[in-house]
């Protein structure tokens, strides 16, 4: 059996490790970048941590897996009727996984997609990270950076960006440095998607920092030196966008293919097929919980045993979803966690929060490999 697997991220990555154990026939992971990035790191790797923890050679994952093929192309069509999907060359395949996680959408925000910085890859996170050190150090300026939007991402953010401003502080001797965060939610509360316990908590810590939160806020514009906040305007050199998200435009392209919920989702069956033989999987899905790391890798398990299920003539099982633990760290030593109703915060719940870390790691790489790149965090050498 042939299996090709579109997108180089937790699901992706997750789906080609569970096949290969399983050892069903060749698999194609094709990725457009030859790295696997742990987005829930890279808001530290921006901020002075070592790349490691967030950058992973997908060679480096998959150096034991011989049956797995790593390809470096972009998807941009796929035909069902032949199996066939394309980018700078074609793909046979007999099963089909698409994992091509999300883009970053600004909602029309006039100069947003321009001049905002983001975190979303490696290239972004070098540009923002180069940009804060030469502006606090070398130029010995007092910015004050927007973090805009207060989800998850934002706030994690503003926490490790705090911290490192503190550390440039102490480190190249600049007392007089007064380099500020900021954080701009248009919804009432900063993690609206989270309990109100999560948000008064973490926003309770945050102000504790200094950092300021503002919510109910719409940034309206964004040029290279002014941010437009509810009409008046206000200097910065660096705003961060860390707010929208959409699926991946490839999605929208093929619309003929799959049912799209007004989200741009696909819409999937119990088994996680979005078309017959062709399985879609985290972001681009519209399963509950989708748009989270463990919840994608754990759709990539129940693939894999599907497909092996029906490489040996059994049949499928549903999938079924269920919830994870989140967490939100605002310092190293400081972090809510929450499931099923029930949290800690504060230094055990950072402790926690690193657990689930060193968890994620696990379920891709090795014990001892997954050791290494989590200890990494503590490594401030960043090699860009």
């Amino acid at each position: 059996m042939k299996v090709v697997i579109v997108g180089g991220g937790f699901a992706g990555v997750k789906a080609a490790l569970e096949l290969s154990k399983r050892r069903i026939g060749k698999i194609t992971l094709i990725s457009d970048e030859p790295y696997f990035l742990h987005h829930a790191t890279l808001y530290a790797t921006a901020t002075g941590k070592n790349m490691a923890e967030s950058v992973i050679p997908l060679e480096n994952i998959f150096a034991a897996h011989p049956n797995v093929d790593v390809v470096h192309d972009t998807i941009t069509s796929l035909d069902p009727q032949r199996k066939l999907v394309t980018g700078a060359k074609d793909y046979k395949y007999d099963k089909l996984i698409l994992a091509m996680g999300s883009v970053t959408t600004y909602f029309g925000i006039k100069g947003m997609d321009k001049h905002s910085f983001g975190i979303k890859s490696l290239d972004e996170i070098q540009a923002f990270h180069s940009h804060v050190y030469n502006e606090v150090v070398e130029q010995k300026l007092n910015p004050e950076y927007f973090i805009i939007g207060g989800g998850p991402t934002g706030i994690e953010l503003a926490g490790a960006l705090h911290e490192y401003l503190q550390s440039l502080k102490v480190l190249h001797r600049l007392p007089k440095s007064k380099a500020k965060v900021s954080v701009i939610e248009a919804a009432p509360r900063i993690l609206p998607r989270s309990s109100t316990t999560a948000s008064k908590k973490v926003m309770k810590e945050l102000r504790k920092k200094g950092i300021a939160v503002r919510v109910n806020k719409k940034v309206e514009a964004l040029d290279k030196d002014t941010i437009t906040i509810d009409g008046k305007e206000y200097a910065t050199s660096a705003a961060v966008w860390t707010s929208g998200v959409a699926n991946n435009p490839f999605f929208t392209n093929h619309s003929d293919l799959f049912t799209l919920n007004p989200a741009g989702r696909v819409e999937v069956n119990p088994y996680l097929e979005g078309a017959p033989h062709i399985y879609v999987l985290g972001d681009n899905n519209t399963v509950k919980f989708s748009g989270m790391a463990l919840p994608a890798m754990i759709q990539a398990t129940h693939v894999a045993k599907n497909i092996t299920r029906l490489a040996t003539k059994r049949a499928q099982k549903k999938f079924r979803p269920h919830s994870v633990p989140s967490g939100v760290p605002t310092s190293e030593g400081w972090a809510y966690v929450e499931w099923h109703g029930v949290y800690v915060a504060g230094k055990f719940g950072a402790w926690v929060r690193r657990m689930m870390e060193l968890y994620g790691y696990t379920r891709l790489v090795p014990f001892k490999t997954a050791l290494a790149i989590w200890r990494a965090h503590d490594l401030h050498e960043v090699d860009f």
